[in-house]
């Protein structure tokens, strides 16, 4: 018999297989009753605001919640990168459960400062458990498995942020913005009844990992990733806001807005599930040269016509380009940085997605007010292009000429 074997190829994966691994479909649900108070946070923080005051106390509110979420992700984030998984996860989804509840209780009945101070901790407190989430699902998933756990990931936070506002309107117009805060406060403390079947590995388990990796040494690390994850939710921002007033000049109702972004919303959740399936031809930097351009090319469609179709058109492609380049800023990250690091990477991509959205939603309001929605977006998606080019270049810059680079350790 020869001794020349042909080697078998593995099947390619599925999202059964990532499910039926120990504790997959415990981390799922966690995951996404994680993002459903997250989800629902600003539409039901500027009900509540309005249903005690009026709709700016609640977009300070609102404001508050997501700029705590930016600020407290890199620190809160590398907590899951230096001490246990499961305290970790549990401390800081009881926290934010808590704080959620003090807000609907206090709501009308404290000064606005206060309030706008507990909705900035709920954000803070729990702003590094997606990140570290992440960081474990891609730590305990074999490496063939990796891209496709990564993509269901991908449709599953696109669903809830499909759902979360939709759920925020219902309960606040059925019964009451407060009912609607309990509620998040419920769901945010549920994976701690069965956190511990979450599949994980803690610090002093991992073998083969340098000592804690420095923050700072993390971001001059990754930045082109992190800078690339602000563009694409800068892009995402400027679309929100700058949607509404560009059905307006066209003659159409603002009210379709929700109707053209859940377009939007589905075709990200397919692309997800598509992408991650299989493997795709090019690194991460070169799909990503590809995805961005063509991302920012559909939707400026929304400022060359005003026709009704473009619309669905431009945000249908822009949804499918959405979610593959979400899912490649993660394994571009994981190939950057050691395991140890990976909360915090993750934690700094979701601070600069918030910190780039609430970016965009500025500078566009203000560009509608001076100029018109089709300027806005062609201004907007021209901008991203540039961001997205300033990445590419900083990734090509700084990859190593063999392996992963060398870091700088925290004593």
């Amino acid at each position: 018999m020869s001794g020349n074997t042909v080697p078998v190829a593995r099947p390619a994966p599925t999202y059964r297989d990532v499910l039926r691994r120990e504790g997959g479909t415990a981390w799922y649900v966690a995951m996404g009753l994680i993002r459903t108070p997250v989800a629902m946070a600003p539409l039901a923080l500027v009900f509540l605001g309005h249903s005690t005051g009026s709709f700016s106390a609640g977009g300070v509110l609102a404001a508050s919640h997501a700029l705590g979420e930016a600020v407290g992700a890199p620190f809160m984030g590398r907590g899951f990168d230096r001490r246990p998984f499961l305290g970790q996860l549990r401390l800081a989804l009881l926290a934010e459960a808590l704080v959620l509840a003090a807000v609907a209780v206090l709501a009308g009945r404290t000064p606005l400062v206060l309030l706008a101070a507990l909705a900035f901790a709920a954000g803070a407190v729990a702003a590094g458990v997606p990140g570290g989430m992440r960081a474990h699902l891609s730590g305990t998933a074999p490496e063939h498995l990796r891209h496709t756990a990564l993509g269901l990931e991908s449709a599953l936070n696109q669903a809830v942020w499909a759902a979360g506002p939709a759920l925020a309107s219902l309960v606040s117009a059925q019964a009451s913005p407060r009912i609607t805060l309990l509620l998040m406060a419920v769901v945010s403390a549920a994976p701690l009844t069965f956190a511990g079947r979450i599949r994980h590995t803690d610090p002093d388990a991992r073998e083969n990992t340098p000592g804690p990796v420095g923050t700072p040494s993390v971001v001059r690390t990754a930045w082109p990733t992190v800078l690339l994850a602000a563009a694409i939710m800068f892009l995402v921002g400027a679309m929100d806001v700058a949607l509404p007033a560009r059905l307006e000049s066209t003659g159409r109702q603002p009210a379709l807005t929700g109707v053209v972004t859940g377009v939007f919303a589905l075709a990200s959740i397919a692309a997800g599930l598509a992408y991650g399936r299989r493997s795709w031809p090019g690194s991460p930097g070169t799909q990503t040269l590809f995805l961005l351009p063509a991302m920012t090319a559909a939707l400026t469609l929304c400022a060359v016509t005003g026709r009704l179709w473009a619309f669905f058109a431009a945000f249908l492609l822009g949804g499918l380009f959405y979610s593959p380049l979400m899912i490649i800023r993660n394994l571009a990250l994981q190939n950057r940085l050691p395991r140890n690091a990976w909360a915090t990477g993750f934690s700094l991509l979701y601070a600069a997605g918030g910190l780039g959205y609430g970016a965009a939603a500025l500078l566009t309001a203000a560009l509608v007010r001076a100029t018109t929605p089709a300027v806005t977006i062609v201004v907007c998606t021209a901008l991203t292009t540039v961001i997205g080019l300033v990445a590419g270049i900083g990734e090509h810059r700084a990859r190593p000429s063999g392996g992963r680079r060398h870091f700088r350790h925290r004593p």
